[in-house]
């Protein structure tokens, strides 16, 4: 057949290195990424707690007395540990206060919004000259029967999978014991995990990986995160200013459905406008589209800066790979999407 030219060696070339990432992605990473995670934990704090050691050494008959670097490593850890815990302690004790508040106010809501369906339905009856309350019973059954259709679909499954959910919390677990432990003893055993790489005889591709891995770290996860939490800070101060009694919770949410794709800030924002809008409250829907503009040039400057800047991912090629991700790996594709792309870029050159 002849030797192969060079577009197709390039062709074999990246789709070898295609299917080895998706492989690697697909069965080996869940196996590992507690221990590459604890690598990156112990990178982070390793210049802390070398700190910490050095300050609290001391010398004795000239000899010098210093605690292993494993052990401030687990004070590092344990403070982090207490400081989030407090953290969403504290925001979990707000959400809860505002789900109370929010269930005892439903049987307003409920009635409200029966009104609201009420008052919609009799200007359908003589826009159209129906039979009186003909619409409003129509509405109500149907509501009726999709309430009762989502109670049938959901209660079986969340009664059915116990179970399941037993299992992923055990898991979650162990995976968060296996990273604490993780990390303290890749802080302990530092220079001798950074010896056998150098002595590898992978130690090239190992070099590379990390590199990329860094490029997308920097790129990618904090730009994600940032946008996350900026996203929240704005949704929640937003409706905080609005004198919104739910505006933690809401705040979140929302925060957190614009971090799901194809979702955004806006499947909850456009409809409550547009409800606050008909309803004659045109101050409230604007203060609405505020917040919405606020995420929505949030999320496009960041993106185009620091995923532009530093990964060289538009948002539209960022898309298109969270959208691959997701059909190649599920929910997780929405951050390994992207990291396959990177990874398959800076691999073929």
């Amino acid at each position: 057949m002849g030797v192969p030219n060079k577009k197709l060696k390039k062709l074999m070339m990246i789709t070898g290195i295609a299917l080895g990432v998706y492989a690697g992605f697909k069965y080996l990473l869940p196996l590992v990424i507690p221990f590459f995670l604890a690598l990156g934990l112990a990178e982070g704090l390793r210049p802390a707690a070398l700190w910490m050691q050095k300050k609290m050494s001391c010398t004795w008959k000239k000899k010098r007395l210093e605690l292993p670097l494993g052990v401030w490593g687990t004070v590092l850890l344990l403070g982090v540990s207490l400081g989030i815990g407090v953290l969403f302690f504290w925001a979990g004790k707000k959400m809860l206060q505002e789900g109370r508040l929010l269930l005892d106010n439903l049987p307003q809501f409920i009635e409200e919004v029966d009104r609201m369906l009420s008052a919609w339905c009799e200007r359908l009856e003589l826009a159209f000259q129906l039979e009186k309350n003909s619409a409003v019973h129509i509405a109500r059954e149907m509501l009726e029967n999709l309430l009762s259709y989502v109670a049938s679909r959901i209660m079986p499954y969340v009664m059915g999978n116990s179970m399941l959910w037993l299992t992923a919390f055990v898991h979650v677990m162990i995976f968060f014991v296996v990273l604490f432990f993780g990390t303290v003893l890749a802080l302990q055993e530092g220079e001798e995990i950074h010896r056998y790489f150098r002595q590898s005889l992978f130690r090239q591709e190992y070099r590379e990986m990390v590199r990329i891995l860094k490029v997308v770290g920097a790129a990618y996860g904090k730009t994600q995160l940032l946008i996350l939490m900026g996203t929240i800070a704005i949704c929640t101060g937003g409706l905080f200013l609005m004198d919104n009694p739910y505006y933690g919770i809401l705040g979140v949410i929302i925060g957190l459905l614009d971090a799901l794709p194809f979702i955004g800030t806006g499947t909850v924002i456009f409809p409550w406008a547009a409800l606050c809008f008909v309803q004659g409250n045109g101050k409230k829907a604007a203060l609405l589209m505020a917040i919405y503009l606020l995420c929505y040039l949030l999320r496009q400057i960041m993106e185009s800066r620091m995923m532009g800047r530093d990964a060289g991912l538009s948002p539209f090629l960022t898309l298109a790979a969270v959208y691959i991700g997701i059909q190649l790996f599920g929910i997780w594709g929405v951050v390994l999407g992207p990291l396959y792309f990177l990874i398959l870029r800076e691999s073929i050159g």
